[in-house]
């Protein structure tokens, strides 16, 4: 059985997992870029002792995206609707937890302009999402690609999760 990915921040304040398929859908979509950054939104649910954050979905980028070689900016078209549906699912409630983007290099380092967009985010009342999380994920080395997570916290620091070990 292949497992999903847990990762907490250095305090054990947040968790994160993600699913396994989520992970492979996001490197399919790394892997048709051409060179060029890449990036979709996450959605997903909070454990019901609401300690853990769920990843259960990324997306492609949405049609209005506009990329290059070293940035990308996530449009909007059809984000509305996808998230209208996933809300009205009757077996889980899910919704907008965060962002993830693609650098095509083996740097996963988030940019000011990534900082400032996921504060942003927080810190909006549009979003609904107090504690957005983000992804970056690099070009494949060596058969993997290098992913690191962020939460955001609204009116805190952000931080960095760790991946914990398989068990």
């Amino acid at each position: 059985m292949i497992s999903n990915e847990r990762w907490e921040t250095n305090q054990g304040e947040y968790i994160l997992e993600i699913l396994h398929q989520t992970r492979k859908y996001i490197e399919s979509e790394c892997s048709n870029t051409n060179g060029r950054e890449t990036g979709g939104i996450l959605i997903g649910y909070y454990s019901d002792d609401r300690t853990t954050a769920i990843v259960t979905e990324a997306t492609a980028p949405p049609q209005d995206s506009n990329y290059g070689h070293n940035w990308f900016q996530r449009g909007v078209v059809g984000l509305i609707s996808l998230l209208a549906r996933r809300w009205k699912n009757t077996s889980r409630r899910t919704f907008y937890i965060g962002e993830w983007h693609f650098h095509p290099n083996e740097k996963v380092v988030p940019s000011m302009s990534d900082y400032k967009q996921m504060q942003d985010i927080s810190n909006s009342a549009n979003y609904h999402c107090n504690e957005p999380i983000m992804l970056v994920i690099g070009d494949n080395i060596n058969g993997t690609r290098p992913l690191r997570a962020f939460v955001f916290p609204r009116g805190k620091e952000p931080c960095e999760y760790h991946r914990l070990p398989t068990i």
